[in-house]
């Protein structure tokens, strides 16, 4: 009997090339890489493994330990431009000094970068945005996550505070999100201490808009905390 002339392997490909699409008009790569400072000794830029994380995030949770299990399954030409990207290549030691690289760098800067791309690439009108905010819960004590600054970048502290979800017996962080109107476009978010009073984050959430939108007479959404 003769072997068949062709081999036959399967490769899931799912939303990724939509996901491709929306990063590369982003330009998420590039943005990253002027972010990130890279060590010359390493041959690929720690923004190859941030993509790989980054658009298994978006095609759905999972947790780090399984990453190298969803690259296996995927084309590796649908997971970034180098031809590197394997589960022997994309190791936790390489994903964790990655992130350790993203967490260093100026993150705000960043986001600003970021959503100022998205505006203008998608033409989104900067007219009226809303904003919200809400409890994000934890269980457990988390005694080192007290606010203080690690590795010279601020942190939130996990701390207890008024609960949306009504668990006063959880500590907490406070999640801030504003979106445009047009389309619910996130634009903005940050995370603060879970004691912080939503009265409190307005001004600086306006000044941010103003920054992005490049404009002052825009409407401003939110609820009643707004007027305290």
């Amino acid at each position: 009997m003769t072997a068949p002339p062709f081999q036959l392997r399967s490769q899931l490909v799912g939303p990724l090339p939509v996901i491709n699409a929306f990063l590369d008009r982003l330009g998420v790569e590039r943005l990253l890489e002027q972010a990130i400072a890279a060590d010359p000794r390493v041959r690929v830029h720690p923004a190859v493994p941030l993509g790989v994380v980054l658009r298994s995030v978006i095609e759905g949770r999972l947790p780090l330990y399984a990453l190298g299990e969803w690259v296996a399954e995927r084309d590796p030409r649908l997971l970034a431009r180098e031809a590197l990207v394997s589960t022997a290549w994309l190791n936790d030691d390489r994903v964790g000094r990655a992130l350790e690289g993203l967490f260093d760098a100026d993150r705000a800067q960043l986001q600003t970068a970021l959503v100022v791309q998205a505006l203008r690439r998608f033409a989104i009108d900067c007219a009226e945005f809303h904003n919200d905010s809400t409890s994000l819960t934890f269980t457990g004590v988390y005694p080192t996550a007290t606010g203080a600054p690690r590795r010279g970048q601020p942190t939130a502290a996990i701390t207890w505070g008024h609960s949306k979800d009504h668990r006063d017996d959880l500590k907490q962080l406070l999640w801030i999100l504003t979106v445009s109107a047009d389309g619910a476009v996130p634009v903005h978010y940050r995370v603060a201490d879970g004691s912080t009073e939503d009265s409190t984050t307005h001004r600086a959430t306006w000044d941010l808009l103003c920054q992005l939108a490049g404009r002052t007479d825009f409407l401003y959404v939110a609820d009643s905390k707004l007027c305290t």
